[in-house]
């Protein structure tokens, strides 16, 4: 298993979403065969949309996306029911069910509730309900795919994403406070694009499930000292501003210079005790 999560890194970065992707797309294919569904289009499709970054996201945008597709598919069996393909209710119903997803927040499901909607309002067979309920079926088991695999096959690790992604945010700092230093150029967009990595990252071990998670405490003190990274930030900017580096005694910036290096200092040496 390592091997492979090895290879997806190093694959021009076809990462494990999209694998966990594919593999649940061909489930939901068979698994549609097997119950002699009309057609596993739909359930591809909302496993394709559903499958989150993390398992929390999954759960989540799954939910919200059933009850946007519940809503597509009532009305547009309802309005099937007075008018089947008329152009006009197409319209109002696509609006309708636009206006309905965003007052209830299902974020996401907007997309593909107007999506069943058009399908359903536009059959013309002699049961549009029975056809709506086919399809909400069809979208509930690509929901529900996407969620199992996600959960099974090779399923996050946020803990040793957290301390990857910090170790790497601690090399960039040991490195520009060296470049402060000795004058070289100072990447402060790589320093707070790997600070807001990390943040990201927190907030998502966050968000998930405490089943799914690990270990609090260690993700907790990294959490910590995120603050203290973009204190650090505050300093080496202020640094990288300067006009010359490094700046000499004798400057009038001398006192300049070596306060914001001070206090640099300390607090990478603050974040290193703790």
């Amino acid at each position: 298993m390592e091997r492979i999560k090895k290879f997806l890194k190093a694959s021009g970065g076809m990462g494990l979403r999209i694998v966990k992707t594919g593999i649940a797309a061909t489930l939901c294919v068979l698994v549609s065969y097997w119950m002699m569904l009309d057609t596993p289009f739909f359930a591809v499709a909302a496993t394709v949309i559903s499958m989150g970054k993390s398992i929390d996201i999954s759960i989540r945008g799954g939910k919200n996306r059933v009850l946007g597709t519940v809503i597509g598919a009532a009305i547009g069996a309802a309005f099937a029911m007075a008018l089947p393909g008329n152009a006009g209710l197409c319209g109002i119903g696509v609006i309708l069910t636009l206006y309905l997803c965003h007052m209830l927040k299902l974020n996401g499901a907007a997309p593909l509730a107007c999506l069943i909607f058009t399908i359903v309002v536009l059959y013309r067979g002699t049961d549009p309900w029975f056809y709506a309920g086919q399809r909400c079926l069809e979208v509930l088991i690509g929901v529900a795919i996407a969620l199992l695999v996600n959960i099974i096959v090779m399923p996050p690790n946020y803990v040793a994403r957290i301390k990857r992604t910090y170790t790497d945010l601690r090399s960039l700092v040991e490195e520009s406070i060296d470049f402060a230093s000795t004058g070289d150029p100072i990447d402060v967009l790589a320093v707070n694009n790997a600070i807001r990595t990390l943040s990201i990252a927190v907030e998502h071990y966050i968000g998930e499930t405490k089943f799914f998670r690990g270990n609090d405490e260690e993700v907790f003190q990294i959490s910590c000292k995120i603050s203290t990274y973009r204190q650090i930030l505050h300093e080496l900017i202020s640094i990288d501003e300067l006009e010359e580096r490094p700046v000499p005694k004798e400057s009038p910036l001398y006192p300049v210079f070596s306060y914001h290096l001070e206090r640099l200092t300390d607090l990478y040496d603050t974040c290193k005790e703790t």
